[in-house]
């Protein structure tokens, strides 16, 4: 271990990614040494994107080096029975396999998927400006 500033710093910390410079390179601030952004390694693919997203990191030869990103917790539908709404302001997708519905905001609503079937035990309508089949 060296005798630079991170002497004593030992396992893994909470960082957010500051900037990515023009090398690509990421610079961190990790609460516990202030707020000065820290040039650091990474294991992990880290781009302009990451910048605000919190990471692991841990220190490697007084530099800090990033473990990976934290991950915001998934969400969840308690589906109790009542009505469950998910909204999104640009784009939504249900995705299972090769299967997918997309809506998007200017009201499109795209389904996807290597077979269709539509069952109705009364009538199965479709209503538009106009229908196009095949």
């Amino acid at each position: 271990m060296h005798d630079g500033p991170f002497l004593g710093l030992q396992g893994v910390h909470r960082a957010q990614i500051a900037e990515i410079g023009p090398d690509g390179r990421a610079k961190v601030l990790i609460p516990s040494l202030g707020d000065t952004a820290l040039l650091a390694q990474s294991l992990v693919p880290i781009g302009t994107a990451s910048v605000g997203r919190l990471a692991a990191v841990t220190m490697m030869d007084d530099q800090p080096l990033i473990l990976g990103l934290l991950q915001p917790p998934m969400p969840q539908v308690d589906a109790d029975g009542e009505t469950q709404v998910i909204e999104a302001i640009r784009e939504l997708t249900l995705r299972c396999g090769s299967a997918s519905i997309t809506m998007t905001a200017d009201g499109r609503v795209t389904i996807r998927g290597t077979q269709l079937l539509s069952r109705s035990e009364g009538a199965n309508r479709v209503q538009g400006a106009t229908i196009q089949l095949n």
